[in-house]
C-alpha cells in the first residue's frame, strides 16, 4: 500500500523496449524475405550464372567425396567423371585444362555441361560432368547457398549490432522516465512545493515533465482552496453555535432541551474537529523547536479532567524519563486531548484513562476497553470511519487528525491491544540532537 492507501499495480502493456525489439525483429524479417525475394528474381533471369555456380558448388561437394553419382535436386541423365587433358579434343597445349561452362537448349528443358579443377589428396584432377533438367529445380543449391551467403550471414551479425544499439539507445531515453517515475513516488503530502527534475533531452520526456509539474501546481492550488474553505466554515460556524447554545440554556428545562443541547454539542464538537484537521493539513513543524511532552501533558489533562470527571471515570498521568521531543506544542496538545476522546469514548463503565509521557521522545494514551478488533486495525485512522454508527456520535476524524499530526512531526502512531485488556495509542516524535 502507498502513503494514500492505495494498491499500486504494476504496468500491464508491454515495455518500449520490448515494443521497439519486436519492431525491428519484424523489420529484419522483412527485410531478409525481400533480400530472399530479389536473390530470386535476378538469379532467375541469369541463367548462364546459374549454371556456372551450380557446377562449381558441385565441384566443391566432389572434393570431399568420392561419390560422383549424385547430382543436384530435379537433375536428369546426370553424369560425372574424371578426365585426362590430353584426351579433349581441341586442347591447344595437352595437358593444359582450362574450367568452361556450356548451357544449351534441348527439347523439354537445357542441358549444362562443364569441367572444374579441383585439388584431391595433393593434386589437381579435372571433372568433367554434365546432366539436363528443366525449371529452376536444380539450381535450388545455388539459390539456397547464395541467400545463406548474402542474406543471413549479413543479417545475423546486423540485427545483433541493432538489438545492442536498441538496449543502449532506449536504456538511455527512458533513464529520464525512471528518474520522474521514482520522483512522484517520492512526492509527499508534507512538502507540496517539491516538483519533478526537469530533463532537457529527450524533448518529448521533458515536456511531459513540465505537463505532469503544472498538473501538480494546479492540484496544490485546489487543495489549498479547499483547506481555507473548510477552516473558514469551521470558524464561522463557531459563532452561531456557541449563541445557539446560550440562547437553549436560556430555555426552561425539559427533554427537548436536554437532546437540542446534545446535538449542539456535537456539531461544535465536529466543527472544532474539521477545524482542527484544516489546521493538521496546513501545519509546518519547525525542524528546530524543542518542546516537553511532559509539560504539555499535565496541561491537556489538567484541561480534561473535569470532563473525564463528569463521566465518573478516572484520568491518570505519569512522566516516564527525559520527555524532550521537537515539535509543535499547539500540534502535540491536540494529540493528547484527541487520544482521550477516543478513550474516554469507547472504553467503557469507570474504567481509568492512562496517559504517559515519555521515555524519550513519545506519548502514549491507554483505555481499559475491549481492545482493537483485528479486521479494524486497517481503518481505524481513515477520516470519517466508523465501526457502528449507531453507538457512537462522533464524526471518525480523532484518531484521522492525531495520525495527519504525527505525519507532520515525521512521526508515526501505532496502537496496540495492551495486556490485561484495551487499547494502548503510541506516538512517536523526532528526537532532539544530544548537544541540546
Amino acid at each position: 500500500m502507498d502513503r494514500a492507501g492505495n494498491s499500486r499495480k504494476g504496468p500491464s502493456g508491454p515495455t518500449l523496449f520490448r515494443q521497439i525489439a519486436t519492431r525491428l525483429a519484424a523489420f529484419t524479417l522483412l527485410f531478409a524475405l525481400l533480400d530472399i525475394g530479389i536473390v530470386v528474381v535476378t538469379y532467375s533471369r541469369q541463367p548462364e550464372s546459374l549454371a556456372q555456380e551450380l557446377l562449381t558448388l558441385e565441384a566443391h561437394r566432389a572434393e570431399n567425396s568420392a561419390d560422383l553419382t549424385i547430382g543436384p535436386p530435379g537433375a536428369e541423365h546426370w553424369s560425372a567423371r574424371y578426365i585426362d587433358p590430353a584426351t579433349i579434343a581441341g586442347q591447344s597445349r595437352p595437358g593444359v585444362l582450362m574450367d568452361w561452362t556450356r548451357r544449351e537448349r534441348i527439347a523439354g528443358g537445357f542441358r549444362i555441361s562443364g569441367v572444374r579443377t579441383i585439388d584431391q589428396d595433393g593434386r589437381s584432377r579435372w571433372l568433367f560432368m554434365q546432366f539436363e533438367g528443366d525449371g529452376i529445380a536444380p539450381y535450388v543449391p545455388v539459390i539456397f547457398n547464395e541467400i545463406v551467403q548474402h542474406v543471413l550471414l549479413p543479417l545475423i551479425p546486423l540485427s545483433l549490432l541493432l538489438l545492442l544499439f536498441n538496449i543502449v539507445a532506449v536504456r538511455r531515453v527512458l533513464q529520464p522516465l525512471r528518474r520522474a517515475e521514482a520522483e512522484v513516488d517520492a512526492l509527499d503530502a508534507d512538502n507540496v512545493l517539491r516538483r519533478l527534475s526537469e530533463a532537457p533531452e529527450p524533448r518529448e520526456v521533458n515536456t511531459l515533465v513540465r505537463a505532469v509539474n503544472r498538473a501538480l501546481t494546479r492540484l496544490d492550488e485546489t487543495m489549498a482552496i479547499l483547506r481555507g474553505f473548510t477552516a473558514n466554515a469551521a470558524h464561522e460556524l463557531r459563532t452561531p453555535l456557541s449563541i445557539m447554545q446560550l440562547s437553549l440554556d436560556k430555555l426552561p428545562p425539559s427533554t427537548l432541551r436536554d437532546d437540542l443541547q446534545a446535538d449542539t454539542q456535537h456539531m461544535a464538537r465536529l466543527v472544532g474537529q474539521m477545524l482542527d484537521l484544516a489546521q493538521a493539513d496546513a501545519l509546518a513543524v519547525e525542524p528546530d523547536v524543542l518542546v516537553d511532552l511532559a509539560d504539555i501533558g499535565r496541561e491537556v489533562v489538567a484541561a480534561m479532567a473535569p470532563k473525564v470527571f463528569a463521566a465518573e471515570r478516572d484520568l491518570r498521568f505519569e512522566s516516564v524519563g527525559d520527555t524532550r521531543a521537537l515539535g509543535h506544542a499547539e500540534a502535540i496538545y491536540r494529540i493528547y486531548r484527541n487520544l482521550i476522546d477516543n478513550a474516554l469514548a469507547h472504553a467503557p463503565g469507570d474504567t481509568p484513562i492512562e496517559v504517559t509521557a515519555g521515555p524519550g521522545p513519545q506519548l502514549s494514551v491507554r483505555d481499559h476497553g475491549p481492545g482493537i478488533a483485528d479486521e479494524d486495525r486497517p481503518h481505524i485512522f481513515e477520516r470519517f470511519w466508523r465501526k457502528d454508527r449507531r453507538k457512537t456520535d462522533g464524526a471518525g476524524l480523532g484518531l484521522g487528525i492525531v495520525q495527519r499530526l504525527a505525519q507532520a512531526h515525521g512521526g508515526a502512531i501505532t496502537v496496540d491491544n495492551a495486556s490485561g485488556g484495551g487499547a494502548l495509542f503510541r506516538v512517536t516524535f523526532a528526537a532532539p540532537d544530544e548537544d541540546r
